[in-house]
């Protein structure tokens, strides 16, 4: 019952196998880790696009802010009121201010070293982007050279697949793609001395019976369909 559909899991295994030699080659692996870096690199630079925004905005207030207490100060420094009480009112409105500009002071100053890290971490974004797209330029044209013995190799299996699929009962088809898809390999696996030849797990005497009466039984644990010659 299971011949075709062996001869069908020769083939996937020789795709299978063509597939990991396409996907383990240094150069797509280079290039594709080249990919994700570009790609986190110009999402960093979004961010740090939103940052510097926040950051200009926080300065221009800021200075706003210590230009006007600036102001405030130099005009109550030069009062010239003789009268006591208003000159300890003005003493004391200078001391807030003093207090207040030097915070304001202080804020402007870590503002702008923030501005100075978020240039700096801007420029390594870019020069990453640059360096990982020559690699990515590099990498393709090394992968597209090695691919070009193997993918029509791939396409050949593929359509000799397509081709058996004919004979094989679509039910069984269906679930051997199934079981795939869940990257369950083989699919198709021998009795192997009472026990499933993909999960070693021992059968019954009864299970034995139907592999021998039916060709075939579908393995409790793993789900493999268990054959015998």
């Amino acid at each position: 019952m299971f011949k075709d559909l062996l001869e069908y899991q020769k083939l996937d295994a020789k795709l299978l196998k063509l597939n990991r030699e396409i996907e383990n080659n240094p150069s797509k692996q280079m290039l594709n880790k080249a990919v994700a870096i570009v790609k986190d690199e110009q999402a960093r630079l979004l961010e740090l696009d939103s940052k510097a925004k926040t950051v200009v905005a926080n300065y221009e207030k800021c200075k706003q802010e210590y230009e006007k207490a600036y102001n405030s100060f130099n005009a109550l420094s030069q009062s010239s009121e003789a009268n006591e009480e208003k000159l300890a009112k003005n003493l004391e409105e200078l001391n807030k201010l003093v207090s207040a500009l030097t915070l304001l002071e202080r804020t402007l100053s870590s503002q702008a070293e923030l501005v100075t890290t978020i240039i700096k971490n801007f420029e390594t974004c870019k020069n990453n982007i640059v360096v990982y797209r020559n690699k990515h330029k590099e990498c393709k044209q090394k992968v597209e050279e090695y691919e070009a013995n193997l993918i029509p190799q791939v396409e050949e299996v593929k359509k000799q697949m397509s081709s058996m699929e004919k004979a094989i009962n679509k039910d069984i088809l269906a679930k051997y793609k199934h079981l795939r898809q869940d990257r369950i390999f083989p699919v198709l696996v021998p009795l192997n001395q009472n026990a499933c030849g993909g999960c070693s797990m021992s059968l019954s005497a009864a299970h034995i019976n139907k592999i021998k009466t039916n060709g075939y039984l579908e393995c409790e644990q793993c789900r493999r369909y268990i054959y015998t010659e």
